[in-house]
């Protein structure tokens, strides 16, 4: 799944919006979706490379593909909402062993975000 950026909202800074780390205009790959059940999207978005993957409201980004990667599962939450992502991600502490910069993860990381990249049509033909 691609998106690409719309920029930010005439609105007060939200963290969720992405205007300090995202270019207008620019495509990027979706490496996991929230469903909220309070009706809200977040996307799990690397702005760049070497940067942390952080949850972004969907209704900044428009939907320029429609391919869900393969190696993406899904988890109910016991409130509402669902999850779609790689299974190790979704589940235990992995975000929070990857905010401490743990080598391990990151390494996990590092290699399922190449995984999901690769199978991107766009990533794919250029």
């Amino acid at each position: 799944m691609r998106v690409r950026y719309l920029g930010p909202p005439a609105q007060a800074p939200d963290p969720l919006d992405g205007r300090y780390v995202f270019e207008a205009g620019r495509e990027y790959v979706v490496l996991e979706l929230h469903a909220e059940s309070d009706g809200s999207t977040l996307l799990r978005i690397e702005p760049s490379r070497g940067s942390l993957a952080g949850l972004y409201n969907s209704r900044y980004f428009e939907q320029v593909s429609d391919v869900i990667p393969s190696l993406w599962g899904v988890v109910t939450l016991p409130g509402g909402g669902v999850l779609l992502g790689p299974p190790k991600w979704l589940s235990g502490e992995f975000w929070e062993l990857m905010m401490e910069r743990e080598p391990e993860a990151e390494a996990e990381f590092e290699a399922v975000r190449d995984e999901i990249t690769a199978e991107d049509p766009v990533a794919r033909s250029s």
